[in-house]
């Protein structure tokens, strides 16, 4: 029996009800549901609230905590030595101060691993309490070997030996009947393209709006609905819209979306399209698959990495609206629907949470 204690040190601190804040976390909690009998794993949160719950088996346990750099969350590192694991795993690598702490707590004979959120590394003293955290972790987890790089090229992490690759998240989203999926939001045709993210530079749809404009001038039936939570860009985005004969009738600016009805758009349209410079991972990206929906987004190391390198989509260099033109004219000859199939296989068998669960019982094995 392995003794695992999955911690989350950021705290929801407007939020009293936990299954609020474990709807928040089920993209990175769906796995615990896959893992073996021998690896018995609690989760420890943050929030407005203290107790303990147990749902579908699982154990999670609230503690109040603050968001601050310097916080050290003693009656947390209390319990979690009282539960005496084996492993303790650290969602996010922001937060080197308490983990130095937790290890000082814990003794040498437990292991810590931290799990990449799509962090950047500190500067000044905080990269150097990541430098010294260093010392305390056994293992880092990322998307992508690649999302490494500048971790270890800035020598926070000393040895790249220690860093693994585990997906941080998956969905339980499956592809619904296509044809009843139109219907229910006015869709038709094969040619449609659904962005679901923030309207800000690091998701750059003004790249993909330039594209979509070359590509809809020769493709008048194309069509690109935009599903965004953030409105960084919503003016600028409007006025590019409005300037552009083909843009005013190929996007369709929806707005917010309630997560739930995700589903029905992933798999009523035929891509998913993506300008992101950098991503941890790529929540939506894993959704729009799981539902079919083919890839067409940039060569960033964690889409590389969850589309096979392009194997299971087309991607881009990030900024390169001439190179993702080209890619959405070279759709035109795709045979969509056995692609389609294609992708979404290659999601069960290899990004889905049982192939999370998968990943992390080597890393919770590895000595």
């Amino acid at each position: 029996m392995i003794k695992v204690i999955d911690i989350v040190y950021y705290s929801h601190t407007n939020i009293t009800d936990p299954l609020l804040v474990l709807e928040k976390h089920s993209p990175s909690l769906g796995f615990a549901d896959f893992l073996r009998d021998e690896i018995r794993m609690e989760f420890i949160m943050h929030m407005n609230y203290e107790g303990f719950e147990k749902i579908r088996g699982k154990s999670y346990t609230f503690f109040k905590g603050r968001n601050r750099f310097w916080h050290i969350p003693f009656k947390t590192h209390r319990y979690i030595k009282n539960q005496k694991p084996d492993i303790v795993i650290v969602e996010g690598l922001g937060f080197p101060l308490q983990v130095i702490f937790l290890k000082w707590k814990l003794g040498k004979n437990c292991r810590i691993l931290m799990q990449h959120h799509g962090e950047k590394p500190y500067t000044g003293i905080k990269r150097f309490l990541q430098i010294l955290a260093d010392e305390s972790i056994s293992s880092y987890l990322f998307t992508s070997l690649k999302n490494a790089t500048e971790w270890i090229n800035k020598k926070i992490i000393k040895n790249p030996y220690k860093c693994m690759e585990v997906l941080e998240a998956s969905t339980h989203f499956k592809r619904l009947d296509r044809s009843r999926c139109q219907a229910r939001l006015g869709i038709t045709g094969n040619y449609n393209f659904l962005w679901v993210g923030r309207l800000n530079s690091n998701k750059d749809p003004i790249t993909v709006l330039n594209a979509f404009r070359k590509f809809g001038l020769y493709h008048p039936n194309s069509k690109l609905y935009m599903i965004y939570q953030e409105e960084d860009l919503l003016d600028e985005i409007t006025k590019k819209v409005r300037q552009s004969i083909v843009l005013e009738d190929a996007v369709k600016l929806v707005g917010r979306v309630n997560h739930s009805e995700l589903v029905y758009w992933y798999s009523a349209v035929n891509f998913y399209i993506s300008g992101s410079h950098k991503e941890g991972s790529g929540y939506a990206l894993l959704e729009a698959m799981a539902c079919g929906c083919i890839p067409v987004v940039t060569a960033i190391p964690s889409f590389e990495k969850i589309t096979s390198i392009g194997k299971y989509g087309f991607l881009f260099p990030p900024g390169d609206d001439n190179a993702l033109a080209l890619q959405l004219e070279n759709l035109k000859a795709l045979d969509i629907e056995p692609y389609r199939e294609k992708v979404e296989s290659w999601f069960r068998e290899n990004l889905s949470f049982k192939s999370i669960a998968d990943s992390l019982e080597k890393a919770l094995t590895q000595e």
